[in-house]
């Protein structure tokens, strides 16, 4: 029995941590022994943290990275673990930190260390009087990651060709991508009027649901502009964002103020997301970038036609994706929400497939398995 170990941020709801808990509740447990490392203080809660050990499988809290001191005990924590135990296998997806987590299993003699790529651009951006310095730290601490993770990984992965580039550059990946259990969702049976009373909503109303953090990168005050517009468009409809962030109280706040705020509800984190998209209409991206997004490949599971920045990835693409420009006004994508909504609704096609667990599962067992 090989042993893995899996190194993650955390186990909450994003989409790089859901798609690891879905591989964790697919793959084969006769044939490995499994530990996840997280980057979470001892304590602190985590969405599926119960889910995960309930599959028989190990998480240890290795700390939190919110403070250079603590990333040093991180570092020291994850030593300590690698060091006490024979693993055959570090899988890590925590981004750039990859560099760091799979230094150190090379350093302590793991013989198979694989970089996930998961995402396409970094999300920060230094602001304020020291920007122009911040940047440039920010620079070489890319560089360094990136070629720490080149001299440490064995094996390159990444959820899309865009993600791969922005890793690994010239660099021979291979592409695996976020798998979901679409099975589950054709299974799932919901009563739609009795489900969306919970959050107040009728059916005679069209939904539309964006999920994701409430975050820079996810866009979502762009996409409460496109709402106020639509609403001059429609009356019947209401908007769920699923998910929570940073921007959460200026996001309400300004849904206050385009007068919209009892057409919106902001859910927070859930663990019902399939549920609430096979109640809904339609799905709405408004991404400044993605990896390869998670949430946009369980919308098309639910069967919902989307409209998605121009920006985020192709490859996310299964047939019900309509790829519409980011620089557009907030009123011409409100026009194209309408389109969408009115028009016949259609299918995923067979790309879906690709997007399976079992399929992803299947492709890491092979590498598991050389």
């Amino acid at each position: 029995m090989k042993k893995i170990v899996y190194f993650s941020h955390g186990l909450s709801a994003n989409g790089i941590e859901t798609f690891l808990v879905n591989v964790l509740k697919k793959i084969d447990k006769s044939k490995y022994e499994i530990t996840v490392i997280i980057a979470i203080d001892e304590g602190v809660e985590c969405l599926h943290e119960k889910a995960v050990a309930d599959l028989g499988i190990r998480v240890i809290y290795a700390g939190d990275l919110d403070a250079p001191k603590k990333k040093l005990q991180y570092i020291k924590n994850v030593k300590k673990i690698l060091s006490a135990e024979s693993f055959d296998i570090a899988h890590s997806n925590m981004d750039l930190l990859n560099g760091i987590t799979l230094s150190i299993a090379k350093l302590c003699g793991v013989p198979v260390r694989i970089c996930h790529a998961h995402t396409s651009k970094s999300q920060y951006k230094p602001q304020g009087a020291l920007a122009k310095v911040k940047k440039l730290i920010q620079k070489l601490y890319y560089s360094v990651m990136k070629t720490m993770i080149l001299r440490a990984s064995t094996q390159l992965l990444a959820c899309s060709d865009s993600a791969s580039e922005y890793f690994y550059g010239t660099h021979k990946s291979k592409i695996v991508y976020n798998g979901i259990d679409i099975i589950d969702f054709k299974e799932t049976l919901i009563e739609k009027d009795k489900y969306l009373i919970n959050f107040g909503f009728s059916e005679d109303s069209l939904q539309i649901v964006s999920v994701g953090r409430l975050s820079t990168v996810k866009n979502p005050l762009f996409a409460l502009e496109i709402i106020s517009e639509f609403a001059k468009i429609r009356s019947d409809f209401k908007y769920i964002w699923v998910g929570d962030g940073e921007l959460r109280a200026e996001a309400e706040k300004r849904a206050n103020e385009l007068g919209i705020g009892d057409k919106v509800i902001f859910t927070g984190v859930r663990k019902d997301v399939k549920e609430i998209l096979l109640c809904c209409d339609c799905f709405l991206m408004t991404s400044l970038f993605e990896g390869l997004p998670f949430s946009l490949v369980e919308a098309q599971a639910a069967g919902l036609p989307c409209l998605v920045s121009d920006v985020v990835t192709r490859e996310a693409d299964a047939g019900l994706v309509e790829y519409f420009p980011l620089e557009k006004s907030a009123a011409a994508w409100a026009g194209e929400l309408d389109r969408i909504l009115s028009s016949p609704k259609g299918a995923a096609d067979s790309r879906l497939s690709l997007f399976d667990i079992s399929h992803t599962v299947a492709q890491l067992e092979e590498i598991y398995d050389k």
